[in-house]
């Protein structure tokens, strides 16, 4: 499968899964951006992508048995405290940390959280966390 392809059906199976639940959608006001955020985008947002140059097959001897894709998640927020990101942090737990994702020519697409780093940025006054995830599923 092209990675053009994977590319697009994980950025519209991780919207989709977004935009559905309204706790994560409406604390971002829907500010849920693909890798980018337009100029100008009132805060919080949330941006997400997938690291397709990334990705790599999980090996059984001499065949893949599953593909192990990173996607992430970027929160930012400028409110005064951290709390805002960290509330959308947890909705995002809350969403895919018990979720599976359905792509075309895979089976079983499930997430497991990976490292997250929250960080204040001084030269912008936003704080910024990352949250990585690892999409682990089967060609089917």
């Amino acid at each position: 499968m092209a990675t053009s392809t994977l590319e697009r059906l994980l950025k519209n199976s991780i919207f989709a899964i977004a935009k559905a639940d309204a706790t994560l959608w409406n604390s971002i006001g829907g500010r849920f951006y693909y890798k980018k955020a337009p100029s100008g985008s009132a805060k919080p947002y949330t941006l997400y992508g997938g690291g397709m140059t990334l990705q790599r097959n999980v090996m059984a001897k001499s065949s893949p048995v599953a593909t192990d894709i990173p996607i992430y998640f970027d929160i930012y927020s400028d409110s005064g405290t951290s709390t805002e990101a960290e509330t959308i942090q947890g909705y995002i737990h809350d969403v895919f940390n018990s979720t599976s994702i359905s792509l075309t020519g895979y089976s079983n697409m499930g997430l497991r959280l990976g490292p997250e780093v929250p960080t204040f940025e001084e030269d912008t006054g936003f704080w910024h966390i990352s949250i990585t995830y690892y999409g682990i599923g089967a060609a089917a």
